[in-house]
């Protein structure tokens, strides 16, 4: 597709089935909108040919074409005020004669895309009164008014609240699963587009970088050449889905140009354990992280970063071999984090160690007690340990700023200070 000289998409070609729930995603500038202009004929591709059941969409008749398909805009507003109604009834157009009123047929159609949108009782309401979530319902059942067989959205929760994202998603996935609706979508929110489509399509440099399952195209790698931002992919633990998290721009590069030379351990893992690292790792610490499993978030982290773990198999008991080896990394270490993890008889072991190595010289720091006591699973054994090494000279922390603060103190460097400072 070109526009006089400047080409916005080049080389596309695909193909999507009857029925196919598809996210179109990609960088600001990559070509969505106006791949979606393209299919739905407001554009004309300087060469190539848009298909649609097997024919030249440019050589459909313009009425028929509004019968196969339909189009929701990023922008919904309405300049006149007509009612919900009214504007749900726009969607019959295409099969009404010229000054032809609505059939029977037709009004129960249209009163079918008012009930499944869920704005039946908004009906004799002036559209310019409705909330965005209400007028892009609106808007979706204009859509279905003309019983479309393709239903095209460009950035469709662009402007709303992230309630109404969700609610519009249900809504467009419901439609796809029980009518049928072949349903192509531009949208930026990668993590809202995980949660609902099955298929997606990743545009890039005005080319197809990668089409495929979910699993196949939200990849790091994808994703790094895509938007140029390095980005970690784990499963969210609530509905499995892919979840999508861009770094900070102090944790692009994997190591820190000037490493600060104070070693610090993390015991254990677990999601507690990723704002720790994560803030230790861009003030420059050189870290290392265990035992963990490698399922484990704060073993993606270390792995990301190429930091020193200990790798446990899944479901196994800290055997004597890990054992030795996460006091090799505790011995080697100035400081010992505890960060507020869950201990029970799984990962005792883990504070176990840190007592018996302590006669070295590092330093060892635990959250705040009643922090630790809500996370003792271990019949009190847990805070026990850290009463011992509190004795024994180890300093309780408050967050991560607290943590940061600490190491200010009693480790200067200039990288710190400006951590502690944000």
């Amino acid at each position: 597709m070109e526009y006089g000289s400047f080409t916005a998409l080049n080389g596309l070609k695909f193909s999507v089935k009857a029925g196919d729930f598809v996210a179109l995603i990609g960088p600001n500038g990559a070509g969505k909108s106006t791949l979606l202009r393209c299919i739905s004929r407001l554009l004309r591709p300087a060469r190539g040919t848009v298909c649609l059941d097997d024919r030249d969409l440019h050589k459909i008749p313009l009425q028929e074409t509004a019968t196969l398909m339909s189009v929701v805009p990023q922008d919904t507003a309405v300049d006149f005020d007509f009612s919900v109604e009214e504007i749900v009834a726009m969607g019959r157009y295409p099969y009404l004669g010229r000054f032809q009123k609505e059939s029977r047929k037709d009004k129960e159609i249209i009163r079918k895309a008012m009930k499944t949108t869920g704005v039946a009782n908004l009906a004799g309401k002036a559209v310019s009164n409705l909330s965005g979530g209400e007028r892009q319902r609106v808007i979706i059942a204009r859509a279905l008014a003309q019983e479309p067989e393709l239903l095209l959205l460009d950035e469709p929760t662009a402007n709303l609240d992230i309630n109404y994202q969700v609610e519009f998603m249900e809504l467009i996935q419901k439609l796809n699963r029980e009518k049928g609706i072949t349903v192509i979508a531009a949208i930026h929110d990668l993590n809202l587009a995980s949660q609902f489509f099955d298929t997606f399509l990743l545009l890039a440099d005005k080319k197809i970088l990668s089409i495929g399952k979910p699993e196949e195209v939200l990849t790091e790698e994808n994703i790094y050449k895509a938007y140029r931002a390095p980005a970690v992919i784990q499963r969210n633990p609530l509905h499995g889905k892919l979840t999508i998290t861009v770094l900070k721009r102090g944790l692009q590069e994997k190591k820190p140009e000037k490493p600060f030379n104070t070693k610090v351990h993390i015991i254990g893992g677990g999601e507690e354990s990723v704002p720790v690292l994560s803030s230790l790792h861009e003030a420059g610490f050189q870290l290392s992280v265990g035992p963990v499993t490698a399922q484990d978030s704060s073993h993606r982290f270390a792995a990301y970063y190429g930091l020193p773990v200990v790798t446990l198999p899944p479901f196994s008991p800290i055997s004597d071999h890990f054992h030795e080896k996460h006091l090799s990394l505790i011995k080697k270490s100035h400081v010992v984090v505890i960060p507020p993890i869950p201990f029970g008889p799984g990962n005792l072991r883990n504070l176990k160690a840190v007592e018996e190595a302590l006669s070295e010289q590092f330093e060892v720091l635990l959250p705040e007690e009643e922090c630790l006591k809500k996370r003792d699973y271990s019949g009190g054994e847990a805070i026990a340990i850290c009463k011992r090494l509190k004795e024994r000279g180890a300093h309780f922390f408050t967050g991560c700023k607290g943590l940061l603060s600490f190491l200010h103190n009693n480790y200067l460097d200039d990288r710190v200070t400006e951590a502690v400072e944000k």
